[in-house]
């Protein structure tokens, strides 16, 4: 299942639509929350409000939710699927136990999917206690130590972030707990 938090840009979502399981996990204090309700959703689609939390108690909300899925995907509502297949090609590549990110134009795996039993190992499908920043690093460093982190040059998911131009700044990017994700993702790499 595709996990796509989102916040203020229901505009992003329909861009998104395709084939595939897809939650999308929105704040109940949201001030665009409307704009979310009048979008016609189709049928592989779910919807989850709540009180707005840490991105990572978001995503371990839907590991929760859904402990038996064979695979979990991450996106952001900021990305733009360009390769025809590109869930299922992810989906494979990442198999039970691996993970496997696509060129998004930016270095960093940020959009990935992993296998199921990988994140049961772990007991989380974002480590505990970051904010929004290092999730993507943790399941990284985890999937690089394993020997089963899966980089697919050929699929293209755009990331419309304005770190490379292809976005505008709004509140959703303030990132205002830099300090103590960097101190608990520190924590984690000190971890055996």
């Amino acid at each position: 299942m595709w996990v796509i938090p989102s916040r203020s840009r229901p505009h992003n979502i329909p861009r998104l639509f395709g084939p595939g399981q897809f939650i999308l996990m929105l704040d109940d204090d949201d001030p665009m929350l409307g704009g979310y309700r009048q979008i016609a959703y189709p049928s592989n689609w779910r919807m989850r409000i709540g009180p707005r939390a840490a991105l990572s108690e978001i995503y371990n909300r839907v590991f929760e939710e859904f402990p038996l899925l064979p695979w979990y995907g991450i996106l952001a509502d900021d990305v733009t699927p360009e390769t025809p297949g590109w869930d299922k090609k992810l989906i494979e590549a990442a198999g039970n136990d691996g993970m496997a990110y696509p060129d998004d134009g930016i270095e960093e795996p940020t959009h990935f999917c992993l296998g199921g039993d990988l994140v049961r190992e772990m007991g989380w499908l974002a480590y505990p206690g970051l904010n929004r920043l290092y999730i993507d690093t943790v399941w990284r460093d985890i999937a690089e130590s394993r020997g089963v982190l899966r980089y697919l040059p050929d699929v293209k998911v755009t990331h419309r972030h304005p770190s490379v131009g292809l976005g505008l700044m709004d509140k959703t990017y303030r990132k205002s707990r830099k300090a103590e994700d960097k101190r608990i993702y520190e924590q984690f790499r000190g971890s055996p």
